[in-house]
Formats: C-alpha cells, sequence, structure tokens
C-alpha cells in the first residue's frame, strides 16, 4: 500500500522537529504499515523476493486466518498488502529464515503449539509449500536457524515445553532429527552463536532456567559448568552478541522474573561473568533487538518497556546510557525488530502493534563500504589442514603467497562461519575476501 507523504509550511515542519527531538530522537515519527494488527507477536525482515530489499514478515498466534504472512517491500517506506502464508489455528509462536534446499530463495520454518509442529515453507518464487517436518508436545516454543554441524548448510534448532531437538539437513531440505538431553525445563528462548571462538556455533536457551548447550564438532550437549555460571530464575529473552566490542559474544537478557535488564560479559571462552544491571526499571520484556543504531560501530539495544519503546546507547565497552523514549504508543507494542529497509546504512525499527516502521536518519559516520578487520575473523592462525573464515555477508575468497602468487582463488564464502580445507605448502599467505560492500585481507601463517 502506498503512504501519502503531506506537504506542510516550514512553520509546522518546526514545531514538527521540535516536537520529534524530545520523542523519536533520532528516529521519524512512525509510519503505518496496518492497522488493527494488535495479533502480531513475532516480527522478522528477509528478502523473500531476492530484489535485494528487506521484506516484513510477521506471525499472529491467535489468528484463526493468518499466522504467518508478509508485507513485500517496494522502497521508500512503501509496504504491499498483507499476503498470507499460512492460516488455520495452530497457533504459531514462533518462525526463522534460510535457505535450506540451496536454490537462492529464502525459505520459512515456523513451530506452532496447538498442532505440536515443526513446519517448513518452501519457497518458490513466492509460492510457498508447507511441509511437517516434526511433531511434539509443547506450549511455548522457539525455533533457530545455523550451520550446527558446519557442512555448508543450514540445520534447525527447535525447543519447546521440555524438549530440545536439532535438525540436521542434508542440504536439500531432508532432515534428521537428534533429541539433546538435559535438566527438563519450560523453554522458551533461544539465541544460537559461537560463544568459545571454536568455529562452531552454541546454543543458549531462556525460560525457566538459562541454559548452555556446547557445540562439539557439531554434536549439541548440555553444559552445567557454563550454565551454572549464569544466575537465572524465569528468563524469557536471551541474546548472544558482542556488546564490548571484544571479539566475543557476550549474554544479554532480562533480569529474574520479567523484571530488568542485564548483560553479562564472556571471557573468550565461552564463560559468562560480571553481571552488570543495564535497566532495574525494565519489566515485561517480551520482545528487543540490538543493532548499531548510532552508526558508531558498537552495537545499541531498542527494548519494549512498559509497552513503549526505548533506546539503550552503547559507549562501545558495553556500558550504556539511560534510556531514550523513542515512541510513547496509544496502543501495545509487543514486538519489535530492526533492519535496514531502504539500503542506507542505518538499521530502521519496526514494530507492532499497529504495524509500523520508524526510520533511522542519524548520519552514517562510519563507511559502510568498508570492512573493518574486526568483521571478518579467520582462525586457527597459525593453521594447518584447515582454517575457518566468519564473515559478515557472503563473499568470495583469494588466497595468495608472500611473493604474490595465488595458491587458491574464486573460492565462495556464505555469510556466517565458513570451515575451509587447506592444502598449502608452510608460509605466509594472504586471505583476500571480496565482500560487495568492500574487500579486506587477511595474514594466515599455514605450518
Amino acid at each position: 500500500m502506498k503512504t501519502t507523504k503531506v506537504l506542510a509550511s516550514l512553520t509546522l515542519i518546526s514545531v514538527l522537529l521540535l516536537f520529534r527531538s524530545n520523542l523519536y530522537g533520532q528516529f521519524t515519527p512512525p509510519t503505518l504499515i496496518e492497522s488493527n494488527t494488535g495479533l502480531i507477536t513475532n516480527i522478522t525482515t528477509a528478502d523473500i523476493n531476492n530484489d535485494s530489499l528487506q521484506d516484513i514478515l510477521v506471525t499472529k498466534k491467535f489468528s484463526a486466518n493468518s499466522l504467518i504472512s508478509y508485507y513485500l517491500n517496494q522502497d521508500d517506506f512503501d509496504f504491499g498488502q498483507e499476503t498470507t502464508i499460512a492460516g488455520g489455528n495452530s497457533q504459531i509462536t514462533n518462525f526463522a529464515v534460510g535457505d535450506f534446499n540451496n536454490d537462492n530463495w529464502l525459505d520459512i520454518v515456523s513451530i506452532g503449539d496447538a498442532t505440536n509442529s515443526v513446519t517448513l515453507y518452501q519457497n518458490n518464487s513466492l509460492s510457498f509449500s508447507p511441509q511437517v517436518i516434526d511433531s511434539f508436545p509443547f506450549f511455548e516454543s522457539d525455533i533457530g536457524v545455523s550451520d550446527i554441524d558446519n557442512d555448508n548448510d543450514l540445520d534447525i534448532v527447535a525447543i519447546g515445553g521440555t524438549t530440545f531437538k536439532v535438525y540436521y539437513n542434508d542440504g536439500l531440505a531432508n532432515f534428521t532429527s537428534q533429541t539433546i538431553s538435559g535438566p527438563i525445563e519450560d523453554f522458551f528462548d533461544i539465541s544460537i552463536s559461537d560463544i568459545d571462538s571454536d568455529g562452531f556455533e552454541d546454543v543458549v536457551t531462556g525460560g525457566a532456567n538459562i541454559s548452555v548447550y556446547k557445540n562439539n564438532n557439531g554434536a549439541i550437549s548440555y553444559d552445567s559448568v557454563r550454565s551454572a555460571q549464569i544466575p537465572s530464575s524465569f528468563n524469557l529473552f536471551v541474546r548472544l552478541d558482542d556488546l564490548d566490542n571484544d571479539g566475543h559474544v557476550d549474554l544479554f537478557s532480562e533480569d529474574n522474573n520479567s523484571s530488568g535488564a542485564r548483560l553479562m560479559e564472556n571471557d573468550g571462552n565461552g564463560n559468562f561473568s560480571n553481571l552488570q544491571i543495564i535497566d532495574s526499571s525494565a519489566v515485561n520484556i517480551r520482545s528487543g533487538t540490538l543493532n548499531d543504531f548510532d552508526n558508531d560501530g558498537d552495537l545499541d539495544i531498542v527494548l519494549i518497556k512498559d509497552f513503549n519503546l526505548y533506546l539503550y546507547s552503547n559507549d562501545g565497552t558495553g556500558n550504556f546510557d539511560d534510556p531514550a523514549l523513542i515512541h510513547d504508543a496509544s496502543t501495545t507494542i509487543s514486538s519489535v525488530h530492526s533492519s535496514d529497509m531502504n539500503n542506507d546504512g542505518s538499521p530502521d525499527i519496526i514494530w507492532s502493534a499497529d504495524l509500523s516502521i520508524q526510520e533511522n536518519d542519524v548520519p552514517v559516520a562510519i563507511d559502510k563500504n568498508s570492512i573493518s578487520d574486526g568483521q571478518i575473523k579467520v582462525y586457527p592462525n597459525p593453521s594447518s589442514g584447515y582454517v575457518f573464515i566468519e564473515s559478515p555477508k557472503a563473499g568470495v575468497l583469494t588466497m595468495t603467497n608472500s611473493l604474490g602468487q595465488i595458491s587458491r582463488e574464486n573460492i565462495t564464502l556464505r555469510k556466517g562461519i565458513n570451515r575451509l580445507e587447506i592444502d598449502l605448502d608452510p608460509q605466509l599467505y594472504f586471505f583476500k575476501i571480496d565482500l560487495k560492500e568492500g574487500t579486506t585481507t587477511k595474514k594466515v601463517l599455514v605450518n
């Protein structure tokens, strides 16, 4: 649907800007995408039609008609009509997006309550066909996507009730499931990242407790030692991300019993400590999003606090400013997500209800076309036999020796962690990594 841009007098514009500086800060006033969307329970973004623009996908757990639907991005903050992918009354609680059959179209996988099912919706040029992968009893649940076994295809991690399962992909969207044993608890939220820099993605779950599940060469198992380091009691919101810019993902979560927001630092070996309360007054945190909202090279936080939106700005070392109100909505905001929706280099925010978007018009202070050393990781270094390359975007790798001779070239890198077998003579090499946004070179010693 096309939004209307209203021209106003210079006087009115001045008044609006003055008002916005006190309320919206760096974000523009909300643009309504669709009203009457109070049933939305989750929001994500993905380019599902391959036009290089992020589209909006939503779930409505208690809707009888459109449980999963999308709004195509038509650029300039205009979005198409809602298109339903899944209907019925299955009470889908969450979903994730990824290309599971390697056809360059992003698919959707969901998990739901009423039918107790994990369902894959394969994307065939915006025609989605459902395929039930598995079913098991649960109430609240969550689902995530990652290459758990480092075989260059996407696997699925699903939690619900007291069950934790991993679905290993053969690369053609055929899955083999494994049930992960651990303490009996009510699962609610999930976050996936490599907590100890060994090249394998680990899992942290929230719910009755915060629990750590270690990935050992593709096999997930409960880590009682690391779990015991995390004070927890009914934590429904957990995120793994590097908030202090030391190269290791930290643990951000709500504090115990759904009150407060807190951070625990990672020592680099997957041990979390130094608990810091970011905001003790934040209650009922059901949704939040981490992104570099002020373009200063570190991750900030937007949280739903008292059903309104607040920004917590990071100083780069994991210390946060007092919360700044972004929007005091007349409706109850229950879900928030962030993504660069107009390709200007700044993350915007999408929230509901009603389904709305606010443009982030902060100036781009960092050259988005350059790739810093911290954005791409190569390890182990020195290496022998294999190497891991962690990249923020897909790209191409060229290896040259110290004489400038090409040893290997045109190696495709996917976004995330790439495990490469290397058969190279022992010496110093230069790994040139070309991404769409720019190029970086890493020195790697092979012994």
